[in-house]
């Protein structure tokens, strides 16, 4: 069985620090160029984690749920930003689980 690796997509700051634990990681403070180097990503079967740590529009969020459905590999986590006020209310994935357990509960 092939080493799967972590990789983390995000802003400098972020990167940096997952760097220094030792994994690779994409810069990005364009969230236009996230889903080209994702796709990108997706492609190298030696990573088996994506990390994102980057505030991305609700269409590429939904982009990567119907993706994380579809596909097994790699396994994505998407890392909303805690620092951010009212977290629970703007988050999109957050929002996004939110609306689904709420049609479930009804």
């Amino acid at each position: 069985m092939p080493e799967e690796n972590i990789h983390i997509i995000g802003q400098d700051e972020i990167v940096l620090l997952y760097e220094l634990l030792g994994i690779d990681g994409t810069i990005l403070d364009d969230p236009n160029k996230f889903l080209d180097e994702f796709n990108q990503l997706i492609k190298n079967p030696s990573i088996g984690i994506i990390f994102i740590a980057l505030n991305l529009p609700d269409t590429i969020i939904d982009y990567l749920i119907d993706f994380k459905l579809n596909n097994k590999k790699p396994f994505i986590y998407y890392i909303p930003d805690i620092f951010e006020l009212k977290i629970e209310e703007e988050d999109p994935l957050l929002k996004t689980i939110s609306k689904i357990i709420g049609k479930i509960l009804i």
